[in-house]
């Protein structure tokens, strides 16, 4: 079933789009449904969606079902469509269960590309760290501070790994007194 799908590749892995599997799965199952869900509260952090797909509706109890999450604000997309983005992943990988699409793995490319960005972020918190202890040595010790200073810095970009470096660079550049400037509330 899967091979008949047109893939791409990921890192030397063959994929199969979701929405591939979705279109493959209305011609074949002209008597099933997928359904989505909402599992999480709407005004939450973390998105989480629920997918089921029914090959038959005559036969219910015949279903596969899987779940995706997503952080608003985690990557391009997730910034206005995490709810979206949740829900494609869910349905995907719901027809991965059933067989549809899987060649290498269940995962859809949205999931290669969310665990992508989920591995660069996890860098993030430990050059807050180095960010923060990098002012702290040149007497910034206030977090509001801190705060100020980077969002200074980073010019309204976000910050990923190149846009950290630079900004760690040009703290430990900066004289002391241009660092407490930076720091005041309406400058």
């Amino acid at each position: 079933m899967s091979n008949t799908l047109p893939t791409i590749d990921i890192k030397g892995k063959s994929y199969v789009l979701v929405s591939d599997r979705v279109i493959y799965f209305n011609e074949k199952y002209p008597e099933g449904a997928i359904t989505t869900k909402l599992v999480s509260k709407p005004e939450d952090d973390r998105v989480v969606i629920r997918a089921t797909v029914t090959p038959d509706w005559t036969t219910p109890q015949r279903k596969f079902t899987a779940y995706s999450q997503a952080l608003w604000g985690d990557g391009y997309i997730n910034k206005t469509s995490a709810i979206e983005n949740c829900e494609t992943s869910a349905v995907g990988r719901a027809l991965g269960f059933m067989g549809i699409g899987v060649i290498d793995s269940i995962a859809s490319k949205d999931e290669i590309d969310k665990a992508e960005i989920q591995s660069r972020m996890q860098t993030a918190p430990q050059a807050i760290k180095e960010i923060g202890e990098i002012l702290e040595s040149k007497g910034i010790t206030e977090p509001e501070d801190k705060q100020r200073i980077v969002r200074k810095l980073s010019d309204g970009q976000p910050l990923n790994t190149s846009g950290i470096a630079r900004i760690k660079k040009e703290i430990v550049l900066a004289q002391a007194d241009t660092l407490q400037e930076l720091a005041k509330e309406n400058n």
